[in-house]
């Protein structure tokens, strides 16, 4: 991969507010995207999937003077992909290899593809705010931040049958922790092999600019911006909530303790864990403005 941006961009008001700007328009286009996405036909898919693609590359490459890699490209195409094609042709609720459905293949693959892109923006993007991260913050936090998204995938299926209800997408009680899983292990997998590839071409070529704070682990929440170390504690927070639902799945399958009974359960304590993470960040994030403004006032 290219490496990230080779100065750092001074932050105003108005760049905060574009950028604000363009993560709404992104995440409200890729969930309109995703939670309808079995139910179009693969030509509209296709071209959604563009378009949310171009605008990122172009935001990116002249708002923000990042040049996206073309594996970074290509890795979020192929996270969309991997569920077109497997709605393409009918390979869903079939065996896929030694999987019992493709869907466990999809959930691993796309999740893992999405995370090389969670890896490379959120490396970039620290760096383009002058921060320097351990290779131990990168890879923990691009899991927390790519596996935040597949949760969020989980409500979105929820949401589609509460909403539309003309299709039935969460079929089983353990299909949305099963998802879970899946999409846990894809992400373990394809972010320790992007941080190993990123480790050894720094071997080769090492990053000497001075102009980078270095940030160790233990001082992530104190180091960062506020509205940056905000989102970081809800997907740290919503990450840990998932996995206790995966968790929850295998204890149901390996004991007589029953803690799922209807199909959208576990989607919708998903739901209601993510609202509490929000509200914990959001908390956090006023107690530190308060804080911070009564040291600006004594000094």
């Amino acid at each position: 991969m290219e490496d990230a941006a080779a100065a750092v961009i001074p932050t105003n008001g108005y760049r905060q507010l574009e950028f604000y700007s363009f993560c709404t328009i992104s995440f409200v286009g890729k969930s309109w995207l995703l939670i309808r996405l079995p139910y179009r036909e693969w030509p509209v898919n296709t071209f959604y999937t563009c378009s949310l693609l171009l605008f990122f590359y172009l935001y990116f490459r002249y708002r923000q003077a990042l040049k996206a890699p073309a594996l970074v490209i290509l890795s979020l195409a192929a996270a969309v992909a991997v569920d077109i094609l497997g709605n393409k042709f009918g390979f869903y609720g079939h065996r896929f290899g030694p999987l019992r459905d493709y869907d466990e293949f999809a959930h691993f693959t796309g999740s893992g593809f999405s995370a090389i892109a969670a890896f490379w923006l959120f490396r970039a993007g620290t760096r383009r705010m002058g921060y320097r991260l351990s290779s131990a913050s990168l890879s923990f936090l691009s899991t927390t931040i790519a596996f935040t998204y597949c949760g969020w995938y989980e409500i979105l299926e929820l949401l589609d049958e509460l909403l539309y209800g003309d299709f039935v997408r969460i079929h089983t009680w353990d299909d949305t922790p099963n998802d879970l899983f899946y999409d846990f292990i894809g992400v373990i997998a394809f972010v320790a092999l992007t941080g190993a590839v990123m480790a050894w071409r720094e071997r080769r070529r090492p990053d000497t600019r001075v102009d980078l704070k270095p940030v160790q682990f233990g001082k992530i929440f104190s180091s960062l911006p506020r509205d940056l170390v905000t989102f970081l504690i809800i997907t740290v927070l919503f990450s840990a909530c998932a996995w206790f639902e995966i968790f929850t799945m295998f204890d149901q399958l390996s004991s007589d303790r029953i803690h799922f009974v209807e199909n959208r359960d576990c989607p919708m304590r998903l739901f209601w864990e993510l609202g509490i993470c929000v509200a914990i960040a959001l908390i956090y994030s006023v107690i530190s403005s308060i804080r911070r403004s009564r040291i600006a006032v004594a000094d």
